[in-house]
């Protein structure tokens, strides 16, 4: 890794390094645990920083084999660091590579690849940096995370650099929405993975948009995978997969129906299926100024996968619009995959245009200012 990875032109670099490399960060969907936001105490370990909230790097410890007691059994923690240091060079060509080169870098400021000869010199260096969540957010320059809150979460006083966002809102009533909404929410996060899920979300649609909120639909996973890992890491696991493509014309019905009313609310759709791509992206202009085609989300968000969702957009739609990445994790390190997304997006951008004025724009408000203004009740 250095400091122009994945940066291919002169122009790719000045992009990155002169324009998108210092904008502050806006996650507008990850799933931060407010509870450790609130008390801002160090981690234990790195193992518990790192490696314990990250499904990615579950999902590869599974595939290369890796028994589950070391990844969320009862081995210790260096035990599961040992196994994480063991896995991470069998990851070339995957993006934990980079990422972890990217979170070893930023943060504790290694060099080194993690292997099983670096792993004592690493484990004792990251043990070392007692930085707390909210210096670790600081330290990635980062304005606003949006956290996912179920329902019956506490509220907890975080402060304007954090947002809750109110997760499967089925059951909430006016007065819980009233709670949310004085702590700051404005977004509100649906997993739609079956098209009959759509109808019952109408209720809900129209309270958003009464209350100015955008809505988030993730499409298309399939998360009845492995019963015997549900029963061991629980419903979010790490071990979905990506399901069929999404229901166009269901979802193109939810939203008229909406849309007749004046009771759309501004909507980001997240497809987990690339075969969506082209329809989800042409869709955003069906609903002039209500959808975003929200970015390569979860198996995508690497090199290609982020290729393809700016390419989509780009010609089938207005990529100068788009409210750019986020990282719907899990880990206070995973901020690095901001940079991750931006020195590919400068990379795509460059390509485009030999006028820098109109790639410069594009950037910032790809990176930073398209978000901010869609975040505005």
């Amino acid at each position: 890794m250095n400091e122009d990875m994945l940066l291919h032109s002169p122009a790719a670099r000045r992009l990155y390094h002169e324009h998108a490399a210092g904008l502050p960060i806006i996650d507008y969907h990850c799933h931060l645990d407010p509870q450790r936001l609130a008390s801002d105490e160090p981690f234990e370990n790195i193992t518990r920083l790192w490696i314990s909230p990250d499904q990615y790097k579950h999902r590869a410890m599974r595939v290369v084999g890796v028994p589950e007691k070391y990844i969320t059994g009862d081995a210790t923690d260096r035990e599961k660091f040992d196994r994480w240091a063991a896995t991470v060079p069998l990851t070339l060509g995957n993006p934990l590579f980079e990422w972890t080169q990217l979170e070893l870098k930023r943060y504790f400021d290694i060099d080194e690849l993690l292997t099983p000869e670096s792993t004592d010199r690493i484990w004792e260096r990251c043990n070392s940096v007692r930085l707390t969540p909210r210096q670790l957010l600081a330290r990635s320059n980062v304005e606003l995370v949006c956290t996912s809150n179920l329902p019956d979460e506490e509220l907890l006083p975080l402060g304007p650099m954090v947002m809750p966002s109110l997760r499967d809102a089925e059951k909430v009533d006016a007065a819980r929405f009233d709670e949310f909404e004085k702590c700051g929410c404005r977004l509100s996060d649906h997993g739609v993975d079956d098209p009959r899920q759509l109808e019952p979300l109408l209720p809900l649609a129209r309270e958003y948009a009464r209350r100015g909120w955008v809505m988030q639909l993730h499409l298309g996973a399939q998360r009845d995978t492995s019963s015997r890992l549900r029963a061991i890491a629980g419903p979010r696991g790490g071990y979905a997969t990506i399901g069929n493509t999404c229901d166009i014309p269901a979802l193109c019905r939810f939203l008229d129906t909406l849309d007749k009313e004046d009771a759309l609310p501004r909507t980001i759709l997240y497809p987990l299926n690339p075969a969506d791509y082209a329809a989800i992206a042409t869709l955003t202009g069906s609903f002039p100024g209500k959808l975003q085609f929200g970015p390569a989300w979860w198996f995508n968000d690497h090199s290609l996968g982020i290729r393809q969702h700016l390419e989509a957009l780009a010609s089938y739609g207005l990529l100068s619009t788009f409210i750019g990445m986020t990282t719907d994790s899990r880990s206070f390190l995973s901020m690095s995959r901001h940079e991750y997304f931006r020195r590919v997006l400068c990379n795509f951008l460059a390509g485009l245009s030999e006028d820098e004025t109109l790639t410069t724009a594009m950037v910032r408000g790809i990176c930073h200012d398209n978000a901010h203004r869609w975040l505005q009740p």
